[in-house]
C-alpha cells in the first residue's frame, strides 16, 4: 500500500557496452523496454544512447512509488537483462537516483 503523499521515484539506469558489444546490448533492450512498461506504477521508461558516446546506454525511469520500483526490481525480466548485462557492460548496471528541483 503506498501512502498518500507518495512522490514518484526518478532514477537513471547507466550502462557501458564492452568494446564490440553495443548492438547485442542493444538488441536485449526491446523485450526489457516493453515488459517493464506493462508493469503497474511505471510511469517512464526510456532509453538512450550516448551520441558522442554509443556505448553508453542509459535508462530514465520514473515510477508511481518506492514500491513500484520494488516490484520491478524484482521482476524476472529485469533479472534477465541484468544477468546478461554481466557479461556486455563494464560495471553491471549504476543506478542514480533523481529528484526534481522546484525552481
Amino acid at each position: 500500500m503506498t501512502h498518500p503523499n507518495t512522490e514518484p521515484v526518478v532514477l537513471v539506469a547507466r550502462m557501458r557496452a564492452l568494446p564490440g558489444k553495443e548492438r547485442e546490448l542493444r538488441n536485449a533492450l526491446p523485450a526489457l523496454v516493453a515488459a517493464t512498461r506493462q508493469e503497474d506504477g511505471c510511469l517512464t521508461y526510456v532509453p538512450h544512447q550516448g551520441l558522442d558516446d554509443p556505448e553508453l546506454l542509459v535508462m530514465h525511469e520514473v515510477w508511481q512509488s518506492e514500491e513500484h520500483l520494488r516490484a520491478h526490481s524484482a521482476s524476472d525480466h529485469l533479472r534477465r537483462f541484468a544477468e546478461l548485462t554481466g557479461q556486455l557492460t563494464v560495471d553491471g548496471i549504476q543506478i542514480e537516483r533523481l529528484t526534481v528541483l522546484a525552481v
